[in-house]
């Protein structure tokens, strides 16, 4: 190899470690963090029913850029420092599904102000409450003497009352069925007035079952009610799960509807092997704007 193709060998290497020195020796800036352990609710017993919800994602803005979507609990870096202005919103999985993740319309956006320090965490658990326009066409807890669901003709069954076995003071609705009752389908009491103007409409419940059942609508016009299944709801046999429905979509798609009445019901399935079927419900809030 000549004394020239050497030199210019070497003056190439001593190019390319001084390039990757430059690059590696580039300061990287350094992040703050945000924790999220959980988020609440913080309800009105009265008008708007239980605080109990099921919010599994947290959306986050800062100065009004987006920051991103994480499933709780979190601890998320953060590129900025200096005063910052931190915005929460939250986000649930509409009607259980994972692939569903949306910002929950009822709940209100919280606004905080605070200041960004590099390689400090900061420790947020966001209690959010309903947004004041948020209308409860519906609440049923179960905690009275009654409740405001009436048995369908197509119902061998009745709803009876539960009491809690740890807190005696709380109380759900329940269904049974088996080889003898068969099926249950019991509706709201009173017509609930729903506008079809396009708007969010939920259904919010707590479950547990051993069974599948249904949640459905009856759209009751001047001539008829005609009876749909929205959701299928597979069994959640061990403990009580927050479920979000959306009843958007149907309600804006029947705007020939006088009002509609909420429905829940079953048969028992004994061709998957079940001989008996248990069913609780309790906090029922039908919201809409």
């Amino acid at each position: 190899m000549t004394k020239i193709k050497i030199t210019f060998l070497l003056i190439s290497v001593a190019l390319i470690v001084f390039s990757s020195c430059k690059k590696f020796n580039k300061e990287e800036p350094i992040p703050s963090f945000i924790k999220i352990p959980k988020c609440s609710l913080n309800s009105d017993s009265a008008s708007q029913g239980s605080t109990i919800s099921n919010i599994t994602d947290i959306w986050v803005n800062i100065n009004g850029n987006r920051q991103g979507t994480y499933e709780l609990p979190v601890n998320f870096p953060v590129i900025g420092s200096g005063k910052s202005k931190i915005t929460f919103r939250a986000g649930i999985k509409a009607n259980g599904i994972a692939a569903s993740r949306v910002i929950y319309p009822f709940y209100n956006t919280i606004d905080i102000d605070t200041v960004l320090t590099p390689e400090t965490q900061l420790t947020f658990s966001p209690v959010f409450t309903y947004v004041p326009d948020a209308v409860f066409g519906w609440l049923e807890n179960f905690q009275g003497n009654g409740f405001s669901l009436e048995r369908t003709l197509n119902s061998d069954t009745l709803l009876y009352t539960g009491i809690d076995s740890i807190n005696p003071l709380i109380k759900y609705g329940v269904f049974y069925i088996d080889a003898i009752r068969q099926k249950f389908q019991y509706k709201s009491t009173e017509s609930i007035d729903i506008p079809s103007n396009g708007n969010a409409v939920f259904l919010e419940l707590d479950y547990q079952c051993n069974h599948p059942f249904f949640v459905g609508v009856f759209k009751n016009t001047s001539i008829q009610s005609i009876a749909t299944n929205i959701i299928y709801i597979n069994p959640h046999p061990n403990s009580f799960n927050h479920i979000y429905i959306d009843l958007s979509y149907y309600i804006a798609q029947n705007n020939d509807a006088i009002d509609y009445s909420i429905f829940f019901g079953s048969t028992l399935d004994s061709g998957s092997g079940y001989t008996k079927g248990e069913v609780k419900i309790d906090n029922i809030k039908l919201i809409h704007f």
